[in-house]
């Protein structure tokens, strides 16, 4: 039968009969070769004399689960700020506003408060301002500008 016509199920069993893995471990194997029969069996055997795959699977995962952290304390080091005239009239933790935000909207009475606040807000020419307080030191000269002349 030519590859074509196998149904995904047809090459898991394959793969489960000659690998002698489980359904789990089989799909994935071909879903990471994109649904090539032989191009498993032939990692799978490549494996098996101790060749790298150069898939590294566990690697991208702590590489995206280092991601996510990295913008979540990124996430946590923000401020958003009601100003009017670069005067700050509240300034709040993003995580805290974003649950107060939550907790406003769960509420219809609320959310129509909010609603016309807001309207109140941006009528009477108050702005909103998003900050991130990380710090960041530049040590390499190339970030140290010096004005060549003073105004």
């Amino acid at each position: 039968m030519s590859e074509a016509l196998w149904t995904e199920l047809e090459k898991i069993d394959v793969l489960r009969e000659r690998m002698g893995i489980g359904y789990e471990e089989a799909r994935t194997a071909l879903n990471l070769a994109e649904g090539d029969v032989v191009k498993v069996l032939g990692d799978f055997e490549r494996v098996q004399n101790g060749e790298e795959l150069g898939w590294e699977l566990g690697d991208r995962g702590h590489r995206i689960w280092d991601g996510v952290k990295d913008k979540l304390g990124s996430f946590n080091n923000t401020t958003v700020s009601l100003k009017k005239h670069d005067a700050t009239i509240v300034s709040i933790a993003a995580p805290l506003g974003l649950a107060l935000a939550y907790t406003i909207w769960r509420k219809p009475g609320l959310r129509m408060l909010a609603l016309v606040g807001a309207v109140g807000a941006a009528i009477n020419h108050y702005e909103l301002e998003v900050a991130n307080k990380d710090e960041v030191g530049y040590e390499d000269d190339a970030f140290n500008f010096t004005p060549d002349k003073e105004y």
